[in-house]
């Protein structure tokens, strides 16, 4: 029972809610528990949605009133050519474009997050280059994670970390000379330009986070992503080791860690000026 969950996380001195998975938007429910999150005392309630939604402004505002105040929305591409092909269904790039444009005109906190995948790399760009256009602030360049089906890892669609880190790296670039705030998920530090590497998500981060979901349960989510990023061999030589995400076990396991580089920064000498 979601709510059940709530008050005894509240109880532990829980203030965050965020609500993932599937797509929340489809349950009846959502605006009812965000209600019932705010009451209860959770200052933070964070929706991940694909959007589109978000396109009928009735609904995004009956959100807002129940309380929702931070939505985490997937965008394919910048185009329908693009980004219909990726969630397989006519219509959806208009609707959670719109979706996007009716946040900035309520000026509700956002981010915009773009799965970084084999059919979309050539696209970066354009897409955070459409993220700025519509007005939006932020943006999160996520390295999608292979699916374990049947004992098989599925890498269709997928792309490598080679592919995927210099398409990364320029529109990360591109995003901040647009003045949108840039960070990234499951992507090494290796395969990131210094200026982005502060806004990769870090260990830490997951430490109080507790997980509900149907089939499982983390009292404290750090320990599952040591399990899911584990570290490679030649990332116990990396000076930023202790603060990088690396990436999936899966995709470890699909390519090796020949990707993973370590970084050696230079060390100032006692004495001596800091490089």
């Amino acid at each position: 029972d979601a709510l059940r969950e709530l008050v005894e996380a509240r109880g532990r001195g829980c203030d965050e809610l965020v609500v993932m998975r599937g797509e929340p938007t489809l349950r009846r429910e959502l605006p009812a528990l965000a209600a019932a999150a705010r009451k209860l005392g959770y200052r933070h309630v964070q929706l991940q949605t694909n959007g589109r939604m978000l396109c009928y402004a009735p609904y995004l505002d009956g959100l807002l009133a129940a309380g929702v105040n931070f939505f985490e929305v997937s965008l394919f591409g910048p185009s329908a050519a693009v980004h219909d092909a990726i969630a397989r269904e006519d219509g959806a790039f208009a609707q959670t474009r719109d979706g996007l444009a009716n946040l900035v005109a309520r000026g509700a906190a956002h981010l915009v997050t773009i799965p970084v995948l084999a059919r979309n790399l050539e696209h970066l760009e354009e897409t955070v280059a459409l993220v700025a256009d519509l007005g939006l602030s932020a943006v999160q360049l996520n390295f999608t994670r292979p699916v374990r089906l049947m004992g098989v890892v599925r890498v269709e669609g997928l792309a490598t970390l080679t592919e995927a880190g210099p398409k990364i790296r320029a529109a990360m670039g591109r995003a901040r000379a647009r003045g949108l705030a840039t960070s990234s998920e499951a992507v090494p530090l290796c395969h990131l330009d210094p200026a982005d590497r502060p806004g990769a998500e870090r260990p830490e981060f997951f430490v109080d986070v507790r997980v509900v979901d149907l089939h499982r349960r983390h009292a404290s989510f750090a320990a599952h992503q040591r399990e899911n990023r584990p570290r490679a061999p030649a990332c116990s030589a990396c000076d930023l080791v202790d603060r990088c995400p690396v990436t999936w076990a899966a995709y470890q396991e699909v390519h090796g860690h020949g990707e993973l580089t370590p970084i050696r920064e230079r060390r100032a000498d006692a004495g001596s000026s800091a490089p």
